[in-house]
């Protein structure tokens, strides 16, 4: 490890970044020396231009151009102190997109029910339950549940910010019912397994000492979407979008859902929830009001 990377690594954990967030700059950063064939220590302004204009010669999504340009700005401000660099390099505009509907009651539930593996039922079931994003699923630990007080514990938030969300009675049953079929090695709810061989669990050591990663259980879920036949693309990101939505046509108050997503701010809650499509197609027709 060179020693920025090092550097680079050492401020973005201090910044509480989200893991995720932190391997996704330093892969961004990695990329941008690699096209210039130098270290960032030797580049500047008009090379963060050449390359952010490259990914745009590449069709890459606008959304995808941004993070990189946060990455390096990351890097130039924080890392080498040399935040001028970005004086003249301006953020890439990220066209809004249009409001997708909500993944609906049925639907979420034909994804739950296509789940196979009963591991990963759980963990699906438990992310729209309690609106987790799939990191802070994949990294629950088991003295995060609450019990007794019926409380979910979230400590792996994004930006490091704690929180805590109701447990149903329903939920702990699934997650005792869980425990005792798989009896994970503590602290992980959900540890990753150890394969033996491609599709093979090793049965003498099954588990791994870390959490199951995101991206394995992304492709399972996208497994489950093919097997319930939904025909819209759908994330696990969808399971939370889904949670806020239909606690909000519940009648849950958008500032109780705002502190139970863990959104600092409420505008960021309201773009958040989304109408589903069950309520688009329940809305009357104006003109058959008129009578």
């Amino acid at each position: 490890m060179t020693p920025l990377r090092k550097k680079m690594v050492a401020d973005l954990r201090l910044r509480g970044l989200a893991p995720n967030t932190q391997d996704n700059y330093i892969r961004c950063v990695r990329q941008y020396a690699a096209y210039h064939g130098r270290s960032p220590t030797q580049l500047g302004t008009e090379e963060v231009r050449a390359f952010l204009l490259h990914l745009r010669e590449l069709d890459r999504a606008p959304a995808t151009v941004v993070v990189y340009w946060a990455a390096l700005r990351f890097v130039y401000a924080v890392t080498l102190r040399r935040p001028d660099v970005f004086e003249d390099v301006p953020r890439p505009r990220v066209p809004r997109r249009d409001p997708v509907p909500a993944l609906t009651r049925p639907e979420v539930a034909a994804l739950l029910g296509a789940s196979v593996q009963a591991y990963d039922r759980t963990l699906f079931t438990l992310m729209y339950a309690c609106g987790l994003r799939v990191s802070e699923a994949c990294g629950l630990q088991v003295g995060d549940i609450d019990a007794r007080a019926g409380l979910l514990r979230v400590r792996l938030g994004k930006g490091d910010k704690a929180r805590a969300v109701a447990l149903s009675d329903q939920v702990l049953t699934l997650l005792r019912a869980h425990w005792q079929q798989h009896r994970p090695p503590k602290p992980w709810v959900f540890p990753a397994r150890r394969m033996s061989s491609p599709g093979r669990v090793d049965t003498r050591r099954p588990w791994k000492d870390r959490p199951v990663d995101r991206k394995t259980m992304s492709e399972r879920f996208r497994v489950a979407r093919r097997r319930a036949c939904l025909r819209r693309p759908a994330t696990l990101h969808d399971l939370r979008r889904a949670y806020a939505t239909h606690l909000q046509e519940a009648g849950v108050d958008l500032r109780a859902i705002q502190v139970l997503l863990g959104h600092a701010r409420p505008e960021t809650t309201a773009r958040y929830v989304a109408v589903s499509a069950e309520v688009l197609k329940a809305t009357p027709c104006p003109l058959e009001l008129l009578g």
